[in-house]
Formats: C-alpha cells, sequence, structure tokens
C-alpha cells in the first residue's frame, strides 16, 4: 500500500516534506543505536553497552508520555522507559527543568502489574507514579521487567504467593522461606544510570526519586547525582496488603507505606 502523502499532510496540517521526516525518522528510532557507558555500582566501576531499540508515543489516561525500549547488557537486559516530556529530533529528552528531574525506578511485576494480584499493590504504584510524573510536567519511569521477585524471578515470587495464601506469611517471611542463601533482594540499579548517561542527563541535575525506597538514592549517588527529596509513591493499604506493607516497612526499609500509630493510640493501622 503506497501512503498518500499530499492527503496526510492535508489532514495534519503539514507540508509534504513533514510529512516524509517524520516518516524517516519513525524508521530511525527502529534503528538499534548503542552507546558505552561506565556506572559505578558498590564501589567498582563496569561499562555497559546501553542500547536504544526503539521509541513511541503512547496515550495514556494520565497524558502523552514517550516510551523508549532499552537494552543493557547487565543482568536485566530489558529496560522501558516512559518520559514525559519534549525530546528532539535525535529522539533525546529536552528538560525544561535543569535543575531537578523527577525519576521512578519500577520494578516489574507480572503477578500485580499484568494480571492484577490484588495481594500488592505494583499496579497501582505505577499508575500513580504515571500521574505523579505527568503532573509534575516532566520526569522519567525507568521499568524493569526482569527484577520480578525482588529479581530473584517469577518462579520464586509464585512460590512466595503459594506460601502467603496457604501459611498466611507476609511476603518477607515467604521469601525468606524459599529463598536461595537467605537472600530475598538481588536486584541493582546500575542500568538505570547507564540510561540516564546515555540521554545525557549531567549530574549537574538533582534527582527527586518517586520512591518508598531510599536505598535506591545510593547508585545515584555513587555516580555523582545529588538526590534531594523523595516523592512517596504509596497506596492505601488494603486488608490483603496490609502485613505485607508492615513487613517491607519494617524488614527492609521502605518508608510512609503504614502510619505509626500516635502516641496514646491502641496498636492499631491508621490509614
Amino acid at each position: 500500500m503506497e501512503l498518500n502523502l499530499e492527503a496526510i499532510a492535508a489532514r495534519t496540517n503539514r507540508t509534504v516534506e513533514g510529512v516524509q521526516h517524520l516518516i524517516d525518522q519513525a524508521k530511525q528510532s527502529m534503528i538499534p543505536l548503542g552507546r558505552q557507558v561506565s556506572v559505578v555500582e558498590d564501589g567498582a566501576t563496569r561499562w555497559f553497552i546501553v542500547t536504544r531499540q526503539g521509541v513511541g508515543r503512547i496515550i495514556t489516561d494520565f497524558g502523552e508520555f514517550h516510551q523508549f525500549d532499552f537494552h543493557v547488557d547487565d543482568a536485566w537486559g530489558k529496560y522501558s522507559v516512559l518520559f514525559f516530556g519534549t525530546i528532539d529530533d535525535n529522539l533525546m529528552p529536552v528538560l525544561k527543568n535543569q535543575e531537578v528531574l523527577l525519576v521512578r525506578v519500577d520494578s516489574g511485576c507480572e503477578t500485580g502489574q499484568l494480571f492484577g494480584d490484588r495481594t500488592c499493590e505494583c499496579r497501582e504504584q505505577l499508575a500513580l507514579a504515571m500521574q505523579t510524573v505527568a503532573r509534575n510536567g516532566e520526569g522519567a519511569i525507568i521499568n524493569i521487567p526482569s527484577q520480578d521477585g525482588r529479581g530473584l524471578g517469577l518462579p520464586f515470587k509464585l512460590a512466595t504467593l503459594r506460601l502467603q495464601s496457604q501459611l498466611k506469611l507476609n511476603t518477607v517471611e515467604a521469601a525468606n522461606a524459599v529463598a536461595p542463601n537467605g537472600v530475598i533482594d538481588i536486584r541493582t540499579y546500575s542500568g538505570v544510570v547507564g540510561i540516564l548517561k546515555y540521554f545525557a542527563i549531567p549530574t549537574t541535575t538533582k534527582m527527586n526519586l518517586a520512591t518508598n525506597n531510599p536505598r535506591k538514592a545510593r547508585v545515584f549517588e555513587e555516580n555523582g547525582y545529588t538526590v534531594v527529596d523523595y516523592t512517596p509513591i504509596v497506596i492505601p493499604a488494603t486488608d490483603l496488603t496490609r502485613e505485607h506493607l508492615k513487613a517491607k516497612q519494617e524488614h527492609l526499609g521502605h518508608i510512609n507505606l503504614i502510619p505509626k500509630p500516635k502516641e496514646g493510640d491502641q496498636d492499631e493501622d491508621i490509614l
């Protein structure tokens, strides 16, 4: 099928040349473009090849985002970036606010984000993060699909869900019951910094992390980015999530998930 460029130009209020430019740019966006970047994590410097594999626009309930498909030659491989803001003809973000960038690092969760499992709040967190970034007017959400089960994978995650259901264990107890070598979180975030470097985000741009897990700040700080603020991404507890949120707050260092009882109150959740 041959496109009628003149008709497309007329209905989109563009010139024929402008239409052809956008078609050429779309074709160009499918050509993988890799860059080598160095990232420090846990005191060690590593070199990664960060490859942009595709770019497109998606229209969501919270506005229009640019979605980037990345591959990083680290343990996780695939990364999806949702950027709210402007990109240039080279398909690179152009920041209006060079001072502070709002960033959300989002680990994949097939059971919750895709299938709607109600024992976690991952789907709602992603939606709230998208809403928060859109309301901010600019920002990025970097999703790492293969970090399901805190990096231990979907089979591990499903095993913990069995124990949560059958033995009424919370998420930390269930993870400890089946974790290899007693380690329940093996996620790393150097690929996230690699993508920021691919985008040429300078270290003079400070980070506002949209997270309830302040431990995620470390890799940014190791690479010269200053974390100046945290934006909470908190979903109110339900009967199915309350014990898991308590466990993450008490044992994994997450913050603001369950408000602490005020002095003099009974030991109950304040929602």
